[in-house]
C-alpha cells in the first residue's frame, strides 16, 4: 500500500505525521511511504490539489490535520487499505 505523505520540511506537525506512519509501518508491513516537499514539489502539490500540509493520500482519498493522532492516522489507514 502506498501513501503518500505532502510536507514542508520546516513543519512540525508534518514531521510528527512522518514519524507516526513510520511507527505504523512496523505494524502494517506493506506501507510503502512516498513524501512530498513543498519547497521542491511544487508542481506536484498543485496537480494533486492540497491546500494544506500535513496532508496524507491513501488510493487518491486524501486527509489533511492540523494536529494529526496517531489513532486518527491509523483509522485513515484502516479505512483506505
Amino acid at each position: 500500500m502506498q501513501i503518500k505523505i505532502y510536507k514542508s520540511a520546516l513543519c512540525p506537525r508534518c514531521a510528527y505525521l512522518i514519524h507516526s506512519v513510520k511507527k505504523l509501518q512496523q505494524e502494517f508491513k506493506e506501507i510503502e511511504i512516498i513524501t512530498y516537499d513543498i519547497a521542491t514539489d511544487i508542481k506536484t502539490f498543485k496537480e494533486a490539489g492540497i491546500k494544506m500540509i500535513p496532508t496524507i493520500s491513501i488510493n487518491n482519498n486524501k486527509k489533511s490535520w492540523i494536529l494529526p493522532k496517531k489513532s486518527e492516522i491509523k483509522d485513515f489507514i484502516l479505512e483506505n487499505k
